[in-house]
């Protein structure tokens, strides 16, 4: 049976320079020591979410990062903000290839390259293609991949998690490292972990939601804003005072979203 795919408006970059493996080392939220392949975050300084980026090693020493949310020229800014003496550079290489997201199978394509990925909580993988190749598998939706995100409570960038929430809010503790050293935001980081000190959570919610709807309290204050949804499910930020089996209008909150692990 081969894999279902779709279309995606992943971006490509890739970083060179005898400087590309400490700078990427010290800006994002990952750990890339030892590992070739690697989901990252990158924040700012008061730890929110600027963009998310799959990370992978070549065997040139680049590295190539694919994100799925910003386009290339707006990823380089984020990536570069705070060169100055490095020498690192980043190309924009999306013209380059064809971009796919294939599940259910792997795909085996020449010419292919294939990384795996979690954050549609099924077995799914980013596919680069050259241009001109062939699609890797059957068309299909990558809305069918995102209704399959939220019915598991799998946080995604920006929906979720953006430039006003911390990763830990979100349920992306599994993207962040907190043993490899300085990197930007990793003070608020480390602050997080050891007070604990969130006032609100990403939770699953079911019943009649909507992207944007607010959550009130039977007192009428807003405890919640529905931030993701398909059907009668979605993921909703909300106080961490909300009791899992709390129900706001017809909405009950349910279990805390979280990354799957690799």
């Amino acid at each position: 049976m081969p894999p279902r795919c779709a279309p995606a408006d992943t971006a490509v970059v890739r970083v060179t320079g005898e400087d590309a493996a400490a700078f990427l080392q010290g800006q994002c939220s990952a750990d890339l020591r030892d590992v070739a392949l690697t989901d990252a975050l990158w924040l700012n300084r008061k730890g929110r979410a600027l963009a998310h980026t799959v990370i992978a090693k070549e065997a040139d020493g680049s590295f190539l990062l694919l994100c799925p949310h910003l386009a290339a020229d707006a990823l380089i800014a984020v990536v570069t903000a705070n060169v100055i003496a490095d020498d690192v550079i980043a190309t924009d290489e999306t013209a380059q290839w064809q971009k796919w997201v294939a599940w259910g199978v792997e795909p085996a394509l020449a010419g292919a390259k294939v990384f795996a990925t979690r954050r549609f909580a099924v077995d799914a993988w980013d596919v680069l293609t050259p241009a001109g190749s062939v699609m890797p598998g059957e068309l299909g939706s990558l809305a069918e991949l995102d209704s399959a995100r939220i019915a598991a409570g799998v946080p995604s960038v920006p929906a979720d998690c953006g430039a006003n929430e911390f990763p830990q809010e979100c349920g992306l503790d599994a993207w962040v490292s907190y043993t490899k050293g300085c990197y930007l935001g990793q003070e608020v980081m480390a602050r997080i972990q050891s007070m604990g000190s969130l006032r609100r959570i990403l939770r699953r919610v079911s019943g009649p939601v909507s992207v944007g709807q607010e959550l009130k309290s039977p007192e009428g204050k807003v405890v919640g804003t529905v931030r993701s949804a398909a059907g009668d499910v979605g993921l909703a930020l909300v106080s961490v005072d909300l009791a899992e089996g709390t129900v706001l209008g017809g909405v009950r909150i349910g279990a805390p979203a979280q990354m799957p692990a690799r």
